[in-house]
């Protein structure tokens, strides 16, 4: 009994030990093709191209690490390129947005596929409007964004680590037009992004 109780918490140490040495740490950049919603007006908005870097932390929360929570911290260009009697604009709405992700990784051999989503909490560095000219529209935007992210991705052993490259969409959830008359805007956005995790625990 007493060798049997031996083997079983060694077991159990060795399943500890291979779930929690899969902390992952690492950097990850990206585009984001930015858009917003708006539910009244006659301006017609498209997607315009941002980038997206930032540091990202990853720790396990299942033996094997099948199942993980991952925090992100982005800076994001967000807004959104328009047309308004006849000339084009831009919206240019920049956010420093933390991103905690649960993560659900497929069990596979080499590429290992997951699916992702979570909250994102974003932060507005910059709020500016460029037709006829640039204006500061930073009264008239709001501080704070809150948003859902939606995705997948995979993963592959690399230089000695892993990459990742992953696919989301963000979907704002807060009107962030203040003294704009009775519209909402929301931001929105499709991001692809390419991550390397320098340090595995």
């Amino acid at each position: 009994m007493k060798k049997l109780a031996i083997l079983v918490s060694l077991l159990l140490l060795a399943s500890y030990t291979d779930a929690f040495a899969l902390l992952r740490l690492g950097l990850k950049a990206g585009v984001n093709l930015a858009n917003v919603t708006v539910d009244k007006g006659e301006t017609d908005y498209q997607m315009k191209p941002g980038f997206i870097a930032g540091a990202m932390g990853e720790i396990p929360v299942s033996p094997g690490g099948a199942l993980a929570v991952r925090t992100e911290l982005l800076y994001v260009q967000k807004g959104a390129k328009f047309t308004q009697q006849s000339k084009d604009g831009k919206l240019l709405t920049d956010e420093l947005v933390l991103a905690p992700f649960l993560v659900f990784r497929l069990p596979t051999p080499q590429i290992t596929p997951f699916l992702q989503a979570g909250p994102e909490f974003g932060f507005n560095t910059l709020a500016k409007k460029d037709y006829d000219g640039t204006k500061d529209i930073g009264p008239h935007w709001k501080n704070n964004n809150f948003s859902i992210n939606l995705g997948g991705g995979v993963m592959i052993p690399a230089l000695g680590s892993d990459l990742t490259l992953d696919f989301r969409y963000n979907l704002g959830l807060v009107d962030m037009s203040l003294g704009q008359g009775d519209f909402k805007t929301k931001t929105n956005g499709i991001q692809l992004l390419l991550g390397y995790n320098f340090l595995r625990i």
